[in-house]
């Protein structure tokens, strides 16, 4: 049986005390506490949540940074010369180096090799010198956001300069104009130093960055939804904003400029529920800071007790192992983004069920899902509020019932 409006077969009330929803919410002092860590009751294999291929590449590189490390620190203390980069090959470490090892190097590498082997590699260029031919671009890119540049890199094997762009026509054109004097290569991509979260452009996913004009407080994006007459939104927490108000993409304060998303047009209050107006396509972003991909929206369903379900927000990113407890809230007392004190309802309470946080600040208003197959979910709700391994959030059926709106699919 799914989570029902109103129904009086969920308890735990929350309690009166007014809370800080702090961009991502806190609970209440009198809302049921997560359990123990469960280390008495379960056993627990180091790392057991890292692939097994994977560990076992981690393990086989320990003697290779410990070698490399020796070198790297050599270099540090010492100066870089002709240094280029130091690389970690399946069974060695290669030291690219431009001329004549200096003797602190040349010492350190006969102290590495005996730890793993060790290639000293003849470079083109030191990274001295790539930064010297670099220097002209990064000027010009540092003054212009919209530079078809978007990043600068240096080979590590000395080979010459890699520039990010999204436009190469452009970016051989400003190269053209700058006086580089080494090889330069190309690869496409968005702003340098940016997750696809955190730099999404239209039309917008699920679980991207964004940022309220007013404050610059950060939120992520709900689901993409559609009311059914040609209209298309971002559902998100009401908490994160206001009806009226300007929406960019995540890139706004960590790179100074940003995309415009757009304005908030609707919004319930009691239910932490706001529809922002803009285009929108049924994908969600997955994955953490280290490194983000998308999966396909294949729609929405009711949340139940005990199911199993994860969240995905832009501060924390993907997080798992979440449970729905037999607790539905009915209401309490929060504070949103401009300290207005504010009374929400219907919350499905769930718990991360090895006791870890459940969410972070800035996940508010972000896609709580369940999998369908390997590669697609399928939305249960947006991220209201958390309290360490518990979270709240409001369930899909209730922006469906107060907005008529369903999740736009693939």
């Amino acid at each position: 049986m799914g989570f029902k409006h109103g129904s009086a077969r969920f308890v735990g009330v929350l309690g009166a005390a007014v809370l800080s929803v702090a961009l991502s919410g806190i609970v209440p002092a009198a809302a049921d506490q997560a359990p123990g860590d469960g280390k008495d009751a379960v056993e627990r294999v180091p790392f057991s949540h890292i692939p097994a291929d994977i560990r076992q590449k981690m393990h086989d590189q320990i003697p290779l940074k410990k070698a490399a490390s020796k070198i790297s620190w050599a270099v540090e203390k010492t100066g870089q010369g002709g240094f280029a980069g130091v690389v970690l090959q399946p069974d060695s470490v290669q030291l690219w180096w431009k001329g004549k090892l200096s003797a602190a190097v040349s010492k350190a590498v006969g102290d590495a090799r005996g730890t793993a082997p060790v290639e000293v590699k003849p470079a083109r260029y030191s990274q001295a010198e790539l930064k010297a031919a670099a220097a002209g671009l990064l000027a010009a890119m540092k003054k212009d956001p919209a530079y078809p540049i978007s990043q600068v890199s240096g080979s590590l094997t000395g080979d010459g300069l890699v520039l990010t762009t999204k436009d190469k026509g452009k970016a051989l054109a400003a190269q053209a104009r700058t006086a580089v004097g080494v090889p330069v290569s190309y690869v496409d991509g968005g702003v340098a130093g940016l997750n696809g979260r955190y730099n999404d452009s239209a039309p917008y996913y699920a679980g991207g960055a964004i940022l309220n004009d007013d404050n610059h407080a950060l939120c992520t994006a709900g689901w993409p939804v559609t009311d059914g007459r040609g209209n298309s939104y971002v559902l998100t927490a009401g908490h994160c904003g206001r009806v009226g108000g300007g929406w960019h993409n995540g890139s706004w304060t960590t790179a100074g400029t940003g995309l415009w998303i757009g304005w908030a047009v609707q919004e319930n209050v009691g239910h932490d529920l706001l529809l922002i107006d803009a285009p929108v396509k049924a994908r969600m972003w997955d994955g953490s800071s280290a490194g983000d991909f998308t999966k396909g929206v294949v729609g929405w369903d009711w949340a139940y007790a005990n199911e199993w379900v994860c969240q995905s927000g832009a501060a924390s990113g993907a997080v798992c192992g979440i449970q729905n407890t037999t607790n539905f809230t009915y209401g309490g007392w929060y504070r949103d983004a401009y300290g207005n004190t504010e009374y929400y309802s219907d919350l499905v309470v769930a718990r991360r069920a090895d006791g870890g946080q459940a969410s972070l600040d800035g996940d508010s208003g972000g896609p709580v899902f369940s999998l369908s197959g390997d590669y697609d979910v399928v939305a249960k709700g947006t991220i209201t509020a958390h309290s360490g391994s518990t979270l709240y959030y409001q369930d899909f059926g209730t922006a469906w019932r107060d907005f008529g709106v369903t999740t736009i699919v693939n």
